[in-house]
């Protein structure tokens, strides 16, 4: 297995990321290696990196630089570079339980028809945050299923990029690797969806999705993210997202996709208009007047650009996604 962290200016992070991965427990018979994309940092990445091979710990660390800005440039470069038949995606503020890897491998190696699987995600917030980030603790990429292991279906599909370990094959027929419809964050860019574009387009791909508790990760939270400007800004990108996401959820045409994409959005208004009239009688909801405004905003924005597409780049498009094309 070969486990890919992207990073940007993040050294701090990624020094306790790699620490923990060089306590990792795993069955000698078992293979694994580590790469770190450095997407343009101007921080002391390198030098952490360097430390840590220098540790001669972590098997098969090494660094590569990336640049083209963002998070999907940085995935599609690990990707490239590595050759094992799964990878994984670890983020360089995710700190892996000491078995993941080797829990990992066993639940790739017993689900022949899965093309890709994530696990727990236990939030580590920095300071205390406030009960609206709780509340929407799953924008932060918290994820917990229960206590079993279990299939996903294309309702619910979603399964975080933090510790997504995904089957190259699975990857490479989906046709994500020669295009890709989301960017996700690009620097300081709160893009959102890629980690579902990449699973949906594995399950329209014929293969299946898993989940399994086994599979622990701690996602450190810092006070620079723990705000609800923050999340103001987190719920614009994956509102940017929606209709590109229920377009890959679509099988049928791209007309009543766009007459259902436009009663979303004027669906978003009406809930827009009632959280901010509960505001004027409780200041608490203005937060989620907010919340709901960005996403909303989010979604009329794609939607115009799609919307803006001309009709060659309308079958294109849609042809990655639809089981069946009526334009």
């Amino acid at each position: 297995m070969d486990i890919i962290i992207c990073t940007y200016n993040n050294a701090n992070l990624l020094d306790r990321v790699l620490t923990a991965l060089s306590l990792s427990k795993v069955s000698p018979s078992y293979q694994w290696t580590v790469l770190v994309v450095d997407n343009n940092c101007t921080d002391n990445t390198s030098a952490v990196v360097e430390k840590h091979i220098n540790f001669q710990i972590i098997p098969g660390l090494c660094r590569i630089v990336e640049q083209k800005q963002g998070l999907t440039h940085a995935r599609l470069c690990g990707i490239k570079n590595t050759t094992s038949k799964w990878l994984a995606f670890v983020d360089d503020d995710c700190l892996l339980s000491e078995n993941w890897i080797d829990k990992a491998i066993q639940f790739a190696a017993s689900h022949p028809n899965c093309g890709a699987f994530g696990g727990k995600v236990v939030l580590d917030w920095e300071i205390t945050p406030s009960p609206i980030l709780v509340k929407h603790s799953g924008k932060y990429a918290a994820y917990e299923r229960g206590e079993i292991s279990k299939q996903l279906n294309r309702r619910n599909y979603q399964i975080p990029g933090a510790g997504l370990v995904l089957r190259r094959t699975a990857l490479e027929k989906s046709g994500w690797l020669d295009k890709q419809l989301l960017n996700d964050r690009e620097g300081k860019k709160l893009s959102a969806g890629g980690d579902s574009e990449i699973v949906l387009r594995i399950l329209n791909a014929g293969y299946q999705l898993w989940y399994t508790p086994d599979c622990v990760l701690h996602h450190f939270i810092p006070t620079k993210r723990i705000s609800k400007t923050y999340l103001f800004n987190l719920m614009y990108g994956f509102g940017a997202a929606a209709p590109y996401i229920a377009a890959m959820r679509w099988n049928r045409s791209y007309y009543i996709w766009l007459i259902v994409s436009i009663l979303r959005i004027f669906k978003g208004f009406l809930q827009v208009i009632a959280c901010y009239i509960k505001a004027s009688i409780n200041p608490n909801n203005k937060a989620e007047a907010l919340i709901m405004w960005n996403w909303t905003k989010g979604q009329i924005y794609s939607l115009f650009t799609i919307v803006r597409m001309d009709k060659q780049e309308h079958i294109i498009w849609l042809s990655l996604f639809q089981k069946s094309l009526n334009t």
